[in-house]
């Protein structure tokens, strides 16, 4: 919930038509920042979650390492608000695979792991709600950067 909030704010400073203020779009960026960080800490350290990546994703432990780093750039990134339109792609790409062969397995978290069919279709609903923020972030700053340069 944490980075769909980050995004919201993010969504909030481009919507708005009136001059805007930097501090709604850094504070969604370090929120963001802050959910990356935490989703790298989590399938690292949750085993569900890192036995649950390693027997979906191919690559077993080269892929968690690889998209362990991605994540964690991406946070380490959004943070400061450094390069934060470049790693958005980043971001939308591991989501959007992570969401597609780990959380989509509703079978493996409701009847193995023993999760409720609903809070997992709450998760599974966060992650299309950030796949969607990124997918908006990158559109909106991208018309933006091309309006300041008219």
């Amino acid at each position: 919930m944490i980075g769909v909030a980050g995004f919201f704010y993010i969504y909030a400073y481009f919507c708005d038509s009136r001059p805007r203020h930097k501090l709604l779009k850094r504070i969604g960026e370090m929120t963001v920042g802050v959910y990356t960080l935490m989703a790298t800490y989590m399938v690292l350290q949750s085993p569900e979650d890192k036995e649950a990546f390693l027997r979906f994703v191919p690559g077993l432990h080269n892929a968690l390492f690889v998209y362990a780093t991605l994540l964690a750039a991406v946070g380490l990134c959004y943070l400061p608000g450094r390069f934060v339109y470049d790693l958005t792609v980043i971001l939308l790409l591991i989501l959007t695979i992570s969401t597609c062969l780990i959380d989509t397995k509703l079978d493996y978290w409701t009847t193995k792991r023993g999760l409720d069919y609903w809070n997992q279709i709450r998760l599974l609903s966060d992650n299309f709600t950030l796949i969607a923020g990124t997918i908006l972030y990158l559109s909106c700053s991208k018309k933006r950067h091309l309006d300041e340069h008219e």
